[in-house]
């Protein structure tokens, strides 16, 4: 199934716990539930944004298959969790998703993106080599389970689509 075959919504309070559900199931340290509740809250200029099968709208996990958080705050953008679950995976939804997100991004005002992402994860580290991100520093034993250390980066010049 492709993007296209999915609802791209701004995620609800009714959505918080689907989220904390496929965080659990994509990352070996995930965020508790309060902190989606926190970022679902926070709204404008950032997002919460969710893909999710148009006929699975109801029940615990409410059809979500990927999700983008992020806030703006002047001129940036900083992406604070993606995630798509793992039978999900492999379809370019977390690069749909981010595109889209970026975008958004931007016509908000941000004109660079900034994100932390495990060393050691090759798939996410390829994802946004592809979309643009560049090395920006490194943040020493950043993640547990397993410590890990994490790589800031970075993409200049986002620009609002016309």
């Amino acid at each position: 199934m492709s993007p296209h075959a999915l609802w791209l919504e701004r995620a609800g309070p009714e959505d918080v716990s689907a989220l904390a559900a496929v965080e659990a199931a994509c990352f070996s340290h995930p965020w508790p539930r309060q902190h989606f509740a926190q970022e679902v809250a926070y709204g404008a200029p950032g997002a919460v944004l969710v893909l999710r099968s148009p006929a699975a709208r109801e029940g615990a996990a409410k059809g979500v298959h990927a999700y983008c958080v992020y806030r703006v705050v002047v001129d940036e953008m900083l992406i604070l969790d993606v995630a798509v679950t793992p039978d999900w995976r492999r379809r370019g939804l977390a690069a749909w998703l981010l595109r889209f997100a970026l975008a958004k991004a931007a016509r908000a005002g941000a004109r660079r993106a900034l994100l932390e992402v495990r060393r050691g994860n090759a798939p996410a580290l390829a994802l946004y080599q592809k979309l643009g991100f560049r090395p920006g520093g490194v943040r020493r034993d950043y993640y547990r389970e397993p410590r890990e250390d994490a790589l800031v980066l970075c993409r200049e010049g986002l620009v609002a689509a016309s």
